[in-house]
C-alpha cells in the first residue's frame, strides 16, 4: 500500500516537470508575442522551442532571452524570469506537501 509520503514524491516529480515546463513554455511563448519580426527571426523555431522548455526547463529562458535580444540586459532579464520560475515552483511544491501531508 503506498503511503502518503510515497503520494507526495509522485506528485512533486510529476507537478516539477509538466508545470515547470509549461510556465517556461507560457513565458516564451508570451515574450516571442511582443517581440519585433526581427528579433523574432532570431528565436527558436517551434520544434526547438518546445524541446528546451521539457528538457532544459528554467535554465532555457536565459538562453532565449540572449538570443533575441543580443544584450546583457536580455540575458539578465531571462535569470530573472528564470530565477522567479524555480521560486513558483518551490513554493507549489511546498504547499502540495502541506496539503497531502
Amino acid at each position: 500500500m503506498a503511503s502518503a509520503r510515497d503520494l507526495l514524491d509522485i506528485s512533486s516529480v510529476v507537478f516539477s516537470l509538466f508545470g515547470t515546463s509549461a510556465i517556461v513554455f507560457a513565458i516564451v511563448w508570451w515574450d516571442e508575442r511582443r517581440l519585433s519580426p526581427e528579433t523574432l527571426a532570431r528565436a527558436w523555431p517551434t520544434s526547438t522551442r518546445i524541446l528546451a522548455a521539457v528538457a532544459f526547463g528554467p535554465l532555457c529562458l536565459p538562453v532565449h532571452f540572449w538570443r533575441t535580444r543580443r544584450s546583457f540586459s536580455g540575458t539578465l532579464l531571462g535569470c530573472l524570469f528564470a530565477i522567479g520560475v524555480l521560486v513558483l515552483n518551490f513554493a507549489a511544491v511546498a504547499a502540495l506537501e502541506y496539503i497531502l501531508l
